[in-house]
C-alpha cells in the first residue's frame, strides 16, 4: 500500500456505495465537514489503482465542497469482491446508516463474501494476507452491521422484497415486521398486491394482515402445485402404458379432467391476490357473526318452548316467562344485527376510501416523483404563446383536483383502510 495526494478529480466514487449506504444526519455531515475544515483530510481516503473510492466518499464530497484540490489516499488493490468488502467494512466503522433495506443488503454481501452456508475456508482470488476463516457464522455478520443474529434473520429476508417495496421500507412508510411477512411473497405476487392495494394500502398493512395474506396465497399456491403434480403423475403412466391398454381411456380420462382442473386453478390464481385482500382486509367480525348465530338460535328455542305451552292448561306464569326472555334475545339480536349493519357500512367505506387511495397513487405520486424535473424544466425553458394555453389548462385541472380533495377533507372522513 503507498499513501499519496492527487486531484480530487480523478476520483470516482464505487457504483456500490449508495446501495449500501445513505447520507448520514445533517448535523453529523456539518460536524465532520467543519473537522476537514479546521484539521484537513488526516486519515486518507482508500482508492483502487483507477482511483475509485473504497472507503472516504463523504470525505471527498466535503473536500470539493471545501475547494480542496487534492486529497491524501491509501492505494489498495484486490478483485472485485474483496475491494466491496472492505467499502462496508471500513465504512460500517466510521458512519450511521440504518435503513434497514441498506443494512440487508449489507448484511447478505458479507454472509455470502464470508461463506457462511458454504463453510469456505478462504476464496479464491483474495490477495495475500485476506485470509478469510471457516469460522465466521451469522452472528460475526451480526455484529459487524450492529444487530442481533435473530434480527439480520429477519433483515435478510428483506432482500426479496420487489424494488417499489422496498423503497416503502427505507422511507418508513412501511412497518418492517410487515414487509417481513410480504417478502416470502413471489416477485409477481408482491407487485399484484401493490398494484391491487396501491401504496397507502399496502404501507397501512398490519402484522396480523400481512401474515394472513401471506398465508391465503401460500395455500392458493400449493393447491395449483398439487394440482400440477398429479397432471404430471397422470402423464408419465399414460407414457408407460401400450395403446391398447384397458386403463389407457380411463387414464385418458381422467387426466383430462384433471388439466380442465389445472386450468381452473390457474384462472383462479389471478384473483388470488384480491380474494386474500377481500378476505383478509375486509371481511365482517367473525365473533360479532357467532354471536348472531347463537342469539337466532334461543330466540328460535324459545318461540318453539312458548308455542309448546300455548296449549298446555296452568301455564301462563311459564309462558310470560317464556314471552319476557323472548323480548330480551328479540332486543339483543336486534341491537346487534344494528351494530352488523352499521359495520357493513364502515367495511364499504373502507373498500371506497381504498379505491380512492389507490386512484389518486397512481395519479399524484409520479408527479411527486418528477416535481423537481419538472421545476427545473419550467425555470430553464422559453415559454411561448400556445405552450402557455396548455400550461394553464394543466393548472386548471390541477386546481380542479385541488379543490375536490380540499372539500372531502373539509367533509368526509375518509377511514383508515386497516
Amino acid at each position: 500500500m503507498s499513501s499519496n495526494l492527487v486531484p480530487v478529480g480523478l476520483l470516482k466514487p464505487h457504483p456500490k456505495n449508495a446501495e449500501y449506504f445513505s447520507r448520514p444526519p445533517r448535523d453529523k455531515y456539518e460536524e465532520i465537514k467543519r473537522s476537514i475544515a479546521a484539521e484537513g483530510i488526516r486519515d486518507p481516503l482508500k482508492v483502487t489503482p483507477d482511483y475509485t473510492v473504497v472507503a472516504g466518499h463523504l470525505r471527498l464530497e466535503i473536500a470539493k465542497e471545501l475547494g480542496l484540490e487534492r486529497v491524501p489516499v491509501e492505494i489498495v488493490d484486490g478483485d472485485a469482491e474483496y475491494l466491496e468488502y472492505l467499502l462496508i467494512a471500513d465504512n460500517e466503522e466510521r458512519r450511521y446508516c440504518q435503513d434497514p433495506v441498506k443494512k440487508a443488503k449489507r448484511a447478505e454481501f458479507l454472509r455470502r463474501y464470508w461463506g457462511v452456508r458454504e463453510g469456505r475456508l478462504a476464496r479464491p482470488g483474495t490477495p495475500e494476507g485476506h485470509f478469510v476463516p471457516q469460522a465466521k457464522t451469522l452472528a460475526d455478520v451480526a455484529e459487524a452491521i450492529g444487530e442481533t443474529e435473530k434480527n439480520v434473520k429477519r433483515l435478510l429476508k428483506l432482500n426479496d422484497l420487489i424494488p417499489p417495496l422496498q423503497d416503502l421500507v427505507s422511507s418508513g412508510r412501511l412497518a418492517q415486521t410487515a414487509a417481513y411477512s410480504l417478502a416470502f411473497l413471489p416477485p409477481e405476487e408482491q407487485q399484484h398486491l401493490l398494484d391491487v392495494l396501491g401504496e397507502s394500502g399496502v404501507c397501512g398493512l398490519s402484522v396480523r394482515e400481512a401474515q394472513e395474506l401471506r398465508r391465503q396465497l401460500d395455500a392458493e399456491r400449493r393447491r395449483l402445485a398439487e394440482a400440477q403434480a398429479r397432471i404430471r403423475g397422470l402423464e408419465e403412466r399414460v407414457a408407460e402404458l401400450q395403446a391398447d391398454s384397458e386403463d389407457m381411456e380411463v387414464l385418458c380420462s381422467e387426466l383430462e379432467r384433471l388439466r380442465e382442473e389445472n386450468e381452473r386453478l390457474k384462472a383462479q390464481a389471478a384473483g388470488a391476490v384480491e380474494r386474500a385482500v377481500e378476505r383478509v382486509i375486509y371481511r365482517p367480525d367473525p365473533e360479532q357473526e357467532a354471536e348472531l348465530e347463537r342469539l337466532r338460535g334461543e330466540v328460535a328455542e324459545l318461540r318453539e318452548r312458548l308455542s309448546r305451552l300455548s296449549d298446555r292448561r296452568g301455564a301462563e306464569e311459564q309462558a310470560a316467562e317464556l314471552d319476557r326472555l323472548i323480548r330480551e334475545k328479540q332486543a339483543q339480536l336486534e341491537r346487534l344485527e344494528a351494530e352488523r349493519a352499521m359495520l357493513d357500512r364502515e367495511l364499504q367505506g373502507r373498500r371506497h376510501a381504498a379505491a380512492l387511495l389507490r386512484a389518486l397513487d397512481s395519479l399524484l405520486i409520479p408527479l411527486e416523483r418528477r416535481k423537481e424535473e419538472v421545476a427545473e424544466l419550467l425555470r430553464t425553458c422559453e415559454i411561448e404563446a400556445n405552450v402557455r394555453s396548455r400550461l394553464r389548462g394543466y393548472a386548471e385541472l390541477l386546481r380542479w383536483y385541488a379543490d375536490r380533495l380540499e372539500e372531502a377533507g373539509r367533509t368526509v372522513t375518509v377511514m383508515d383502510c386497516r
